[in-house]
């Protein structure tokens, strides 16, 4: 049977950072969002045996939706799933995933050029450019495309060290996405992106 565009999307899901707040009165953040629920981080446990609504705001859209607890992965955070009623409220619900979806690509494509040390496998390299998605550094150790490497380099007074893929290889160097970002290591290199480039340094 085939699967329906409805349920497809259900599986699309974006990382968020939004305020939630619970049955009116518990605060919480949601951190994935999808048509089909979301993933969300409270300070205090909740009854999976009852219905919560969930109510938060943005992209210039308010939304109380009624959701189930799924199942909790560590303590006090839980994934649900909405149980949605009305078209319009589907739409609206997936018209600001895609925008989500769209400020996301956004930000990967925003490439910086930057001069900065960097490890390579442990190697001493050169950061030469970089995106919320990766980079290029230049080396001239011998990497192949679709090479795992892992990457270590300062951002002010943050340290990021992530695993990534070669994407490219010329003759001074090599291109790398990042593979799976821990979300506050992205933050930190969307953040710095922004500033660099919101406030450049002045010469």
């Amino acid at each position: 049977m085939p699967v329906s565009a409805y349920e497809r999307r259900k599986f699309v899901r974006v990382d968020v950072n939004l305020d939630v707040c619970i049955d009116q009165q518990i605060r919480a953040a949601a951190k994935k969002l999808s048509l089909g629920g979301c993933l969300i981080e409270c300070n205090q446990p909740l009854d999976p045996t009852e219905p919560i609504q969930l109510e938060f705001s943005t992209h210039g859209e308010q939304f109380r939706l009624t959701a189930r607890l799924l199942h909790s992965l560590v303590r006090n955070q839980y994934g649900t799933r909405f149980e949605l009623e009305g078209d319009d409220l589907i739409s609206r619900l997936v018209g600001v995933i895609l925008k989500i979806q769209d400020a996301a690509i956004a930000r990967r494509s925003t490439r910086l050029k930057i001069q900065r040390q960097a490890l390579l496998d442990n190697q001493p390299s050169m950061l030469t450019d970089l995106s919320e998605g990766g980079g290029s550094l230049r080396t001239s150790d011998g990497f192949n495309y679709g090479d795992i490497v892992e990457v270590r380099f300062s951002l002010d007074d943050d340290e990021i060290h992530l695993a990534a893929q070669v994407r490219w290889k010329n003759q001074t160097g090599i291109g790398i996405e990042f593979l799976s970002p821990d979300p506050t290591q992205a933050g930190e290199i969307s953040t710095f992106i922004i500033k660099q480039t919101t406030n450049p340094p002045v010469i």
